[in-house]
């Protein structure tokens, strides 16, 4: 997902500092510079930019996009007095319970929730029957819906478990139990450029499976099918809460809810989405160039309001091929599908050797695939093709 954030920086005549812990990520190659940093560690990130600048370089912006580091992004504009949101707004936002309790105190609608330790898990019952049910596990402060589960009955056993594995990815060392509110999702990408003037992005309908309790998006589709009227109070709520917040510079991205009783907010992050929204599906179906305005706002500068302006005119959705569990050992048609009519992209997460996990959450997935059209069922048709034309196989582990 960082890819076409490093083209387009090129394209602007930048050239761009990456940095990430795996030194073979698929990046590396693509940088001017690639430092080996866990992207967390912004200790190590504020002591490498005041070492850059040293040596004579000139750090112009720095932008998060799609991962979530928004904390270490803030911080580090912060440091070189560079444009970017308050470091505490990215800390705020990036936790999930202290985010719940800042929107509760504004006046905003949050699910009944509880924010609690692994010293706690021994309140489990009183926290669940406190809460009520349908309600739900999650971390704290990580992301593709890891150690998060949906609970309609009581059952502890299982309920401690997925909690242990909440707590153990959230960085916080917490996880949340919360009620479960009920309707579609959807993303919400706004941005306030260098003058504090908000614009509207876009709106992408997230489709979820939870039928076994587990939050497991399963595609995507733009532009959202939902009712101009909701899409308008959406980006109005947006709007509200992130300058309620303080955000004044920078990106403000929601997952949102539609329930019965309106649009809810479940998240907000101050980076630019992942899942592949703003790198592939919005550029594809609409021209949007969000990456582009982004990287302007994050140097200083201003940018037009045609970058974001649907010049395209087509759908875009997003699915995923889903293997048994087990160990690839091929993989076959992909070029073919890659070739078919409106697919736009293919993105393989493993390869042959590869263990395929059972899916608990959005990180297990093995691939996603980009498809347009000139309405939903168009790009569905595409999508399908694509689908059909790759073979996964996969051994099963005869023990």
């Amino acid at each position: 997902m960082q890819v076409p954030l490093i083209e387009e920086a090129k394209r602007l005549g930048m050239s761009s500092l990456v940095t990430d812990m795996n030194p073979a990520c698929v990046c590396a190659l693509l940088a001017d510079k690639f430092f080996p940093l866990d992207i967390f560690d912004i200790a190590g990130h504020l002591a490498l930019a005041d070492t850059l600048v040293a040596e004579g370089i000139c750090i112009r912006g720095v932008l998060a996009a799609g991962i979530d580091a928004p904390e270490t992004m803030a911080r580090i504009a912060q440091h070189l007095r560079l444009p970017g949101v308050r470091p505490e707004i990215a800390q705020l936002v990036n936790h999930k319970a202290n985010f719940r309790q800042r929107l509760e105190a504004l006046g905003y609608p949050v699910p009944r929730y509880i924010s609690f330790s692994s010293a706690q898990l021994d309140e489990l019952p009183a926290l669940a029957e406190s809460i009520g049910y349908p309600l739900i596990i999650k971390n704290t402060d990580s992301s593709g819906s890891r150690g998060t589960r949906i609970f309609r009955s009581p059952n502890i056993a299982l309920m401690r478990e997925v909690a242990q594995i909440a707590i153990a990815v959230s960085r916080s060392g917490t996880a949340l139990i919360e009620s479960c509110w009920d309707g579609t999702e959807h993303t919400v990408e706004t941005l306030f450029d260098i003058n504090g003037y908000f614009h509207p992005c876009f709106i992408t309908d997230r489709h979820f499976e939870k039928a076994e309790g587990y939050a497991l998006e399963t595609g995507l589709r733009h532009p959202s099918a939902l009712p101009q009227i909701t899409q308008d109070t959406m980006y109005a709520l947006a709007h509200s809460v992130a300058k309620d917040l303080g955000v004044t510079v920078g990106a403000a991205k929601f997952d949102f809810m539609v329930t019965e009783e309106g649009p809810r907010i479940i998240e907000m992050t101050v980076r630019l989405s992942g899942g592949f929204d703003s790198q592939y599906l919005v550029p594809a179906a609409t021209g949007k160039a969000v990456l582009k305005a982004a990287i302007l706002t994050a140097i200083g500068q201003p940018f037009h309001e045609s970058l974001l302006v649907d010049s395209v005119h087509r759908v875009g959705v997003t699915g995923s091929l889903w293997p048994m569990p087990g160990r690839i050992v091929a993989i076959s048609g992909v070029e073919n599908a890659s070739s078919l009519p409106g697919v736009e992209q293919i993105f393989f997460r493993c390869s042959i050797g590869d263990v395929v996990q059972p899916y608990v959450d959005c990180t297990r997935r093995v691939c996603f695939i980009v498809a347009t059209g000139v309405d939903e069922k168009d790009a569905i048709s595409h999508l399908t093709r694509a689908r059909e034309a790759i073979t996964i196989h996969v051994e099963q582990d005869s023990q």
